[in-house]
């Protein structure tokens, strides 16, 4: 998928909450995300888990994605990358 067609998808989860948009986005982002935790040597329900928490995470932020800072999958790693580093500081022993 386009860089611009992923910006105008974003918009409209930002602007109208639009579902079937974020659906697109979901089926985009969410392997790409998955794969990453699993490469990290995350177990396949830690990197589910954390996928969801990234995805539900660009749904309430969406608004804050800037175009001209960054692409949507720089934008969505750094959340995927945050939410990792969260993950191993509360489940440090």
């Amino acid at each position: 998928m386009e860089n611009a067609q992923i910006i105008e998808l974003v918009k409209k989860v930002a602007i109208e909450r639009n579902e079937i948009a974020f659906s697109e986005i979901f089926d985009f982002i969410a392997p790409k995300i998955n794969a990453y935790y699993i490469k990290n040597n995350l177990s396949i329900e830690q990197a589910e888990e954390l996928t969801q928490e990234v995805l539900s995470t660009i749904w309430l932020k969406a608004e804050l994605f800037n175009p001209e800072k960054s692409k949507f999958i720089t934008w969505s790693f750094t959340i995927a990358r945050n939410k990792k580093i969260d993950f191993y500081r509360k489940n440090k022993k």
